[in-house]
Order: C-alpha cells, then structure tokens, then sequence
C-alpha cells in the first residue's frame, strides 16, 4: 500500500421519516474516526426527510458530502455511493442510517486491511435480539468463535478467519452486518448490489463478494447497535399482504445466487433447498390471502411463476401439499 495517511470511505444509504437518525448515524461515524482520513457519502435515496435538514450543517469540512438520487432501494443507494468513492480511497465500509457506531470498527478495519486483509467484519448488536450476530446460529458451526482462529493483534483483539469462509457464508450470509463491514475496494471495484431485489441485496453482494477472498480478518467486538428505522420488507411477516412480495423476493434472490455465483456441489445442493422452501412460502402466502379475502397483487404473482418456469411447474403441487398438511400450518420465512 502507498505511503500516505490511511483513507476510508463509509457510505450510507439514506431513506427515512424519523428526524435524529441520520445525525446520530453520522455523529458515530465521527466519534469513531480514529484520526482517519474519511469521506462520508450519505446518498439520498428520495428520502420524506431529506438529508440536507439532517446533517447540512456538518457539510463544511468536505468530509461528509450528500449525493441526492430517485428513490431505487437500498441496493441501488449503496451503489451510487459507491460509485462516488474517491479514486485515491481504498478502503470502503457501510453504515445502515437508522444504526451506529458504538466501537472503534473505522480504525480496526484499517488496521487489518491495511496487512493484507481483503475483508474485514466485526460483530454487532440488533435490537430485540440477545444474542450478539456472530452467535445468532443454533448450529455452533454456524457461528464464530474467536478461540478457533488465530489472534493477530493481541492489543486491539483482531483475529484471521481459519477456514473456508465462503462456505459458512453460503449457509449464514447474515454473519456479516452490512454495519461492520469493510473491505478493499481497490481490488474489487466491479462489485455492486443487485438493483432489481428489495431484500437479500445484500446477501447476494456478500456471496460476490465472498467467492474471491483471499484473507478475511475478524474481531468479535461489538461496533454497531442495530436499529429498526424503515425497511418495509424487513417487517413484512407471516399473513402480511408484504410476505407475498418478500417471498417472490427471495425466489429470485436464490436463482440470482444459483446462476451467478460459483458454488460446489454441496452449496448448490443448499442454495436450491433455500429456493424449495422461498417457493413453498410464495404459496402458501398466496393462499393465505385468498383464504381470508385479503388483497392479492395478481401482476406480481404472475409475474414471480413467470420468471420462475419451475416454481410455476411445482406451484399446484405445492398447493396440494399445503392442503395435505406437509407445509404445516403456514409458510417459514425463507433464510437470507
């Protein structure tokens, strides 16, 4: 790496209604420099509040610039800010605008990337979850226990992942916050979100991601406290007229991992039992709705069977195994 002060880049896709969200997001970022060199790319995505009555006084110093867009989604959001990212910067990490920063995850992430890392992740907090992400898995496998791997840094407690990380990613992508990520954006600077998907974007850019690493660094400190802020999606449970939608999502999201991402034999066997279950979700949605007389987008369900020939093939099948009883009694939500 050149000489010359370290730099990062944090972008934070922007789309809220709650004053006080975005300013606290920022505010941590700046608590938590560390005397890094930053650039702060806040991308307003059509935000109700825009961005600018949020944070415009702290506009002044240069290191926090607004980028305004029509609305797209997050995936899009994060790709424009992206695409702003300084050419000298190359470093970049993420920060969700209703969460912050509660550790020093900016100076951590530039020290192990700065030896060679091209990943490094950190362990964060949701609310209404006890358990911390690293440890969100029932199966220990699942999970990441620092005793396993290699201490690197005793004094700032960073460690290297020890084994096959695409792997765990392919079954748990949701070991990695998108809050307590960072990686080298100079050698993956074609990466970028799918645009056309409202939930999974980010799985799906972790897998892209993931199936060319070389080094990943880790620590299990806790950086980020995660907030709820507004994802629709996110909030769309069973017997929601949402989960229909967010059950197509993830169709696609597991044709999208199936087609594009290199898997072996035994991760494609998974990724396609995680496309079994989003399709027998999709059905049973649709038939919850119908049941009870609530409102159905047909435009979407025809066009979900349309994009999926398969899942059209198997939707009878499934609906008569939803009848018989082997589905149980509602749809499980897919796995992201």
């Amino acid at each position: 790496m050149s000489e010359g002060p370290l730099k990062i880049a944090v972008v934070i896709p922007y789309f809220q209604r709650e004053r006080g969200l975005l300013r606290r997001c920022v505010q941590s970022v700046l608590d938590w420099r560390a005397g890094l060199s930053i650039c702060v790319i806040v991308v307003d995505d059509g935000s109700p509040l825009p961005a600018d009555e949020e944070i415009g006084d702290l506009l002044d110093d240069g290191e926090i610039v607004i980028v305004r867009k029509e609305n797209g989604g997050p995936g899009a959001a994060r790709n424009t800010g992206l695409d702003h990212v300084p050419r000298d910067i190359p470093f970049v990490a993420f920060l969700d605008s209703d969460d912050q920063w509660i550790g020093p995850f900016l100076g951590d992430a530039v020290r192990a990337l700065g030896r060679g890392f091209d990943l490094f992740i950190g362990d964060t907090q949701r609310t209404g979850i006890s358990r911390t992400r690293f440890q969100w898995a029932d199966s220990p496998e699942d999970n990441i226990h620092p005793e396993d791997h290699p201490l690197i840094d005793p004094e700032h407690g960073l460690y290297e992942f020890a084994g096959d990380f695409f792997d765990l990613l392919v079954r748990r992508s949701s070991i990695i916050s998108a809050n307590a990520m960072a990686y080298r954006l100079d050698r993956f600077p074609g990466n970028r979100f799918p645009e056309g998907l409202m939930q999974g974007e980010d799985r799906f850019f972790k897998l892209q991601l993931g199936q060319s690493l070389r080094r990943v660094g880790f620590s299990p400190r806790i950086y980020a406290d995660e907030g709820e802020g507004v994802n629709i999606f996110d909030k769309s449970g069973w017997k929601t007229e949402g989960y229909v939608r967010l059950t197509s999502n993830y169709i696609a999201l597991a044709r999208m991992v199936l087609e594009e991402i290199r898997l072996d034999g035994k991760q494609r066997a998974f990724v396609r039992g995680q496309l079994a279950d989003s399709r027998r979700s999709f059905v049973a949605a649709v038939l919850h709705q119908l049941r009870h007389r609530k409102p159905l987008d047909w435009s979407l369900v025809r066009a979900t069977l349309r994009r999926d020939p398969l899942g059209a093939v198997l939707f009878l099948p499934n609906i008569l195994g939803l009848a018989f009883g082997r589905l149980g009694q509602k749809g499980g939500r897919p796995t992201a």
